[in-house]
């Protein structure tokens, strides 16, 4: 499966998700690797 059929499915499933406590979690994650990521592009 390409990368852009992949988070196709992944917004997919996350729009499905009914567990508030999910959300958060993977919201804290998307800004944990956002921010790592934005620091290894700034070296």
């Amino acid at each position: 499966m390409d990368l852009q059929s992949r988070k196709i499915e992944f917004v997919q499933a996350f729009l499905k998700l009914q567990s508030e406590e999910v959300i958060i979690q993977l919201e804290k994650l998307l800004k944990k690797e956002t921010k790592k990521f934005s620091l290894i592009l700034n070296l």
